[in-house]
């Protein structure tokens, strides 16, 4: 019996994230000036020419990937904006943040392994300042609806602040302690010190 377009799809997409994976793995493992299309589609158990149907190229597989780790963050932003009280969405936006990264541990620590080398944020070029711009976008309209007297300091502050922390704790995330750590972000943001 012949697959069904839905069928199709769901295998593509399935083909799609285990390139991805691959990629991120050997990106971070060996750089991604040093890691070849060829060295991709080994990892990923087909011939170089099939990985083309899915990706145009290294390149392509980066962005991929980096839109990826930004549906993660979009995802906490939504997260966030189910929270009636929008003084309380920064909390919210904080919770959801770390949710997804222990979600995607993996993921988060393969992804910051790479993002750090000149090459991947070369080739990122003007989408990574895109990026970047755009969540400290949405961090301002929640911390200047919050009250927040300095929002856009405030937004800088928080953005570093999830940032470094997902990269610590996804270095060594059985002794980070990860709880505490939100719990105290939290009450500086819960305060009425602003």
């Amino acid at each position: 019996m012949p697959r069904s377009p839905l069928q199709n799809q769901e295998i593509r997409e399935a083909t799609r994230a285990r390139i991805m994976n691959h990629a991120l793995t050997l990106f971070s493992e060996h750089g991604y000036d040093a890691t070849s299309v060829k060295m991709i589609a080994e990892a990923a158990g087909m011939s170089q020419g099939l990985l083309y149907n899915y990706f145009a190229g290294k390149d392509a597989l980066l962005r991929a990937i980096f839109e990826a780790s930004m549906r993660d963050v979009l995802a906490s932003f939504a997260a966030a904006e189910t929270e009636p009280d929008v003084r309380k969405r920064p909390e919210a936006l904080i919770r959801a943040s770390f949710e997804i990264v222990r979600e995607n541990l993996e993921f988060w620590r393969l992804s910051y392994g790479a993002r750090m080398q000149r090459s991947v944020l070369d080739a990122l070029g003007s989408s990574l300042e895109d990026w970047t711009s755009a969540i400290h976008a949405q961090l301002l309209v929640f911390l200047s609806e919050a009250g927040f007297e300095d929002p856009a300091i405030e937004a800088s502050v928080l953005f570093a602040l999830i940032d470094g922390i997902s990269q610590h704790y996804v270095l060594d995330p059985e002794h980070y302690p990860i709880d505490v750590i939100i719990e105290h972000v939290i009450r500086r943001y819960a305060t009425d010190g602003r």
